[in-house]
């Protein structure tokens, strides 16, 4: 079973500044061929260090990464610049809170008002390899589960009273030889996800932590690796489906 793509088209005005495991950039500044990046927490702008609170408890975040691919704008391929975080068809975006953060995409040209599209995932082909002598982004072997399975395209991490928790999003159903040997076909659950979003210059692109874990029991038991099957994973894989995780600000 695929999602299907989750469109947004509302663009919310709000204004957030802050830090993340390093200074994020202010969309107003950018150039025109950059799109700054931040993540959210009920309409706050993130922290590493700043305490979560979830069902009246108290949580920290330890970790936030996500792989983003195949950006286009009205239906035309957006490719990206190559740096030490992107190649020309992806990019890795996101802080593991000790000094390793990247919170802006720069495109190879200035992207102008439209219909920006992208995935939350990487594509098939760019999935399945190995990330000892991938090219960078995909060289981060923390972000991959084997070469049957591929990458993890969003890595959560937090830190509980006593325990903790994570999500983490890949594609299942992979068929191989063995974990050890790339598929030939595309996976049963590719758990990737189309966005679609009305696109201004000098907006900046927002993913909303609360909206992901909207409605999810955390606790030491709920972690969710993709798994179909648990019941944290079916409202965790409804929820990186909805409109609401991402927006464009001001």
């Amino acid at each position: 079973m695929k999602f299907i793509p989750a469109i947004c088209t509302t663009t919310v005005l709000a204004v957030a500044a802050g830090w993340l495991g390093g200074c994020q950039p202010v969309a107003s500044s950018a150039p025109a061929s950059q799109l700054p990046v931040q993540a959210q927490w009920h309409s706050q702008q993130l922290d590493c260090q700043q305490p979560l609170f979830i069902n009246q408890q108290q949580w920290q975040l330890q970790n936030l990464r996500f792989y983003l691919s195949d950006f286009s704008l009205n239906q035309q391929p957006l490719l990206l610049a190559s740096s030490t975080w992107q190649q020309p068809r992806l990019a890795l975006l996101g802080t593991d809170c000790q000094g390793n953060s990247n919170w802006q995409l720069a495109f190879s040209q200035p992207v102008t008002a439209g219909k920006l599209s992208f995935t939350l995932g990487l594509p098939f082909a760019l999935n399945h390899q190995n990330p000892l002598s991938a090219n960078t982004p995909l060289n981060h072997s923390e972000l991959f589960w084997s070469w049957q399975l591929g990458y993890k395209f969003l890595r959560l991490d937090m830190q509980g009273p006593d325990h903790g928790w994570a999500f983490h999003l890949g594609s299942t159903g992979c068929q191989s030889a063995s974990v050890l040997r790339p598929p030939t076909s595309p996976c049963q659950a590719a758990n990737t996800v189309v966005i679609t979003l009305d696109y201004l210059p000098g907006q900046q692109l927002t993913l909303d932590l609360a909206a992901l874990l909207n409605e999810v029991e955390i606790n030491r038991h709920s972690s969710c690796m993709s798994d179909r099957q648990q019941q944290s994973c079916q409202r965790l894989l409804h929820n990186v489906n909805q409109p609401q995780l991402w927006s464009v600000l001001p």
